[in-house]
């Protein structure tokens, strides 16, 4: 995923002389190597829009600053999260000395998160500025991101709704045209079997097995679309005889379960784009 991500051919340009080969003479001998990427700015040949491309040049530029600063081994950017349980690592900051804080991870079994300003105690043996409890800190961040994604969440959620309609109206017209042209090749399996000869005995038997096979195709449309009225009918006495402030309720209830229940990736990824 990294090498797609990097790789500005899905940006739709061509590029060559990303690379270049090093000679160094060493005790006499001639030592050649290759491998060594060169900044943008030195690539021999960029040519852009050379063909249609995944995504733009601009988005593939931010790209690179993206995850350029989301190097840990470079300051400054913010970091996305490595796995734990914590729900903000490499993403906060220590107010003192401006260094990341580390997570660790204290108690028995899984343990509980820990924030610490580490990184001076562990070059320059200094003295740790902070450490607190992660739990109320995650709690906390966790309750403004719920409450900035609310609406946008209620809007998601009814706009579902509305492409669940959408999908049940037209499974409904499929299985409306499915029943048309059963009952059309039933009325013509009739119609030949009417026309045949009776004392033609064997054309007459495979007629009338054609005929009997298209009404158990007419039975068997007229059943789906009996259960889909029904279906449908439910939802809308369902929807009719709560009161709107129950829905509205439910509705907020349904949203906040849904985001209570996203992983704790989403989050740090949605913390980090409003960081950035």
């Amino acid at each position: 995923m990294i090498s797609i991500l990097k790789n500005p051919f899905y940006a739709g340009a061509y590029v060559y002389g990303k690379s270049e080969k090093r000679t160094e003479i060493v005790d006499g001998r001639v030592l050649k190597s290759y491998g060594h990427y060169k900044p943008a700015s030195e690539w021999a040949v960029v040519l852009n829009d050379h063909h249609e491309g995944y995504i733009g040049w601009s988005e593939y530029e931010r790209n690179q600053e993206l995850l350029a600063a989301n190097a840990y081994g470079k300051a400054g950017g913010v970091k996305s999260g490595r796995g734990g349980r914590a729900l903000l690592p490499g993403l906060i900051s220590c107010g003192r000395c401006g260094r990341r804080l580390v997570v660790m991870y204290a108690g028995r079994g899984q343990g509980y998160p820990v924030y610490r300003c580490e990184r001076g105690n562990l070059m320059m043996a200094q003295a740790r500025c902070m450490s607190f409890n992660g739990f109320r800190t995650d709690a906390a961040v966790t309750c403004e991101a719920l409450e900035a994604v609310a609406p946008m969440a209620i809007e998601a959620a009814l706009e579902a709704e509305r492409m669940q309609l959408e999908s049940e109206a037209r499974r409904r017209q499929m299985i409306e045209l499915d029943l048309q042209q059963a009952r059309y090749e039933a009325s013509l399996a009739e119609r030949r079997y009417a026309a045949c000869d009776p004392e033609n005995r064997l054309i007459a038997a495979q007629l009338e097995r054609s005929w009997e096979a298209t009404l158990r195709r007419v039975e068997t449309c007229e059943a789906r679309l009996s259960l889909s009225t029904r279906f449908r009918t439910s939802r809308a006495s369902a929807r009719i005889s709560r009161p709107p402030g129950i829905r509205r309720v439910s509705t907020c209830a349904v949203v906040s379960n849904c985001c209570a229940r996203s992983s704790r990736t989403s989050w740090r990824m949605s913390i980090t784009m409003r960081a950035t």
